[in-house]
């Protein structure tokens, strides 16, 4: 077995090749009445797919009406909430692409985003929208072309007056490799970078995913809706005909609640659920079978033997969108270290240093091409013609083993990122704020473990000759360009920082240091 295998119903058979509107289209004429979404919490709105398709019209037809054309681009920063998929569906409709936004972003962050993307819209909460309007924009987007979500006296444009607006027909002849997202990913190296992904992405996402099983019907949303999981998520419920349970975020002490109340049968899950109080509920979950990534081997055994669910490991990006699996019919490969074999549409190869393929079973960088990837970063040449080689391959800078039987082994990261609590960080945006810093010499962020958060910024400042330097300084600067969950815990000052004969800061090597808690080193929480 080198591939996954998909045994497509013929409802997604028939959208084979097809958009994200005729998906819609789809859903609502094959389950009108069935539940599409439902918020969990707040005012807990439900929508049909008969209804998510009306609101979609209606959201398109009122954007269209106002002036958005084909090939604008669109920001749109809200929280979890039903708002994002409506929106998402009716700017792609009109031939635009969206623009997702951490709403955690600070102005700094936001109008580099909107800017770098060229986006001339914006949709958002109008909390949000409030927050970064200034000199009559957000941003480099005029108030008049900026809608929000809830009353506002600074937005041009009221979403729920777009909502009550007159169908008119949506375009019929689009193309699936139109793009619809500039999904910004924080990567490993440099400023975030947008990629650019197509109705094709979206569709081989939502096809594909359910190469590994076909019964789930209540899908738990809970990770933010600015990155590619719950858009994914979203697209499985499209082409299964389920319903997204949408939460307000990642939440520890709510999960298994959540997973009881609503009787979740997909969600995403993590070592902690073994930290949980022991229930007599614990076995009656209606989840049997859950996607993890890297969850540890010790992991595998005890989550099955309490919940009854069978975890297998998963390896995707925003970039590749679905990468390897484990079938969740391969007990034998549970807990094995695993990633699992291609998707229907991907293939691999390892590559070594010089690009050359190199033999089963050695060390290498993981290369993936196939159909329904990202098309490139939006305006980054030099990313691109670095990362895609001849033949379409793409290279993802994570090392792995590749065995004669397809089956791969994640074995590290060639490149600089940081995960905290769910967060991807570039450690190369954390450097460039503080560099400019004054009396910052230089700067380097590495991670450090953390067993509540997986991984926790610490920064190693060199500060200019004759200049002292505070940890509350260095916190209070980062505070002020990046967002909270990029901001280090760990500060330390030293001399000077380790280079390669390169002249690049030695990162490998700061990495092998102790605990961040070593001599010297400042726990700005603490």
């Amino acid at each position: 077995m080198t591939h996954l295998r998909a045994d497509l119903t013929p409802h997604q058979q028939s959208l084979l090749g097809k958009t994200m509107p005729d998906a819609l289209d789809a859903a609502a004429a094959a389950w009108p009445d069935s539940a599409a979404l439902h918020e969990i919490e707040g005012e807990q709105r439900s929508l049909t797919w008969s209804e998510l398709r009306t609101a979609v019209t209606s959201v398109r037809s009122g954007l269209e009406a106002t002036g958005l054309r084909p090939g604008d681009k669109v920001g749109v920063i809200t929280r979890n909430q039903v708002e994002f998929p409506i929106a998402w569906l009716a700017i792609v409709e009109a031939g635009a692409a969206i623009v997702p936004l951490n709403p955690k972003y600070t102005y700094r962050e936001l109008a580099f985003v909107l800017g770098d993307a060229g986006a001339t819209w914006l949709i958002g909460t109008e909390d949000l929208i409030e927050q970064h309007a200034t000199d009559g924009r957000v941003g480099p987007v005029g108030l008049d072309r900026v809608v929000a979500i809830g009353a506002s006296d600074r937005a041009g444009l009221s979403y729920e007056k777009l909502v009550a607006s007159t169908p008119t027909p949506r375009r019929t002849a689009i193309d699936p490799l139109e793009v619809t997202n500039i999904q910004f990913t924080s990567g490993t190296t440099g400023l975030p970078k947008g990629c650019l992904l197509t109705h094709e992405y979206w569709m081989e996402l939502g096809l594909y995913g359910v190469a590994l099983e076909q019964e789930a019907r209540r899908i738990l949303a809970d990770h933010p809706f600015y990155y590619m999981q719950n858009q994914a998520y979203f697209m499985l419920a499209v082409v299964r005909g389920a319903a997204l349970y949408i939460t307000p975020g990642l939440s520890r002490r709510k999960f298994m609640g959540w997973l009881h109340d609503y009787r979740i049968d997909f969600a995403w899950i993590d070592e902690d659920m073994l930290e949980f109080p022991e229930d007599p509920r614990d076995k009656s979950l209606a989840l049997k079978q859950a996607p993890v990534a890297g969850l540890p081997v010790v992991a595998y055994a005890p989550i099955e033997e309490r919940f009854g669910i069978k975890a297998r490991e998963c390896y995707a990006s925003t970039e590749i969108g679905s990468g390897t699996a484990v079938p969740f019919d391969r007990d034998d490969l549970a807990g094995t270290g695993s990633m699992g074999f291609c998707y229907p549409n991907r293939e691999t190869k390892v590559i070594d240093k010089d690009l050359g393929e190199v033999p089963a079973g050695t060390v290498g960088e993981l290369c993936v091409r196939g159909t329904g990837m990202m098309l490139g970063y939006h305006n980054r040449p030099e990313a691109n013609a670095e990362l895609f080689l001849p033949g379409g391959w793409f290279r993802t800078g994570d090392l792995v083993v590749k065995d004669h039987d397809g089956q791969h082994y994640f074995r590290g990261r060639l490149r600089d990122m940081i995960r905290r609590s769910g967060e991807n960080i570039s450690a190369a945006e954390v450097e460039l704020h503080l560099d400019g810093m004054p009396g910052v010499e230089a700067v380097a962020a590495v991670p450090v473990p953390d067993p509540d958060r997986e991984e926790e910024v610490k920064v190693i400042v060199v500060p200019e000759a004759g200049v002292e330097l505070t940890a509350e300084q260095v916190v209070a600067w980062a505070r002020g360009g990046l967002a909270p969950f990029k901001v280090p815990r760990y500060v330390e000052f030293r001399a000077e920082l380790p280079y390669t004969p390169s002249g690049k800061v030695h990162k490998a090597a700061l990495k092998q240091e102790p605990h961040p808690l070593h001599e010297g080193v400042i726990d700005t929480r603490s």
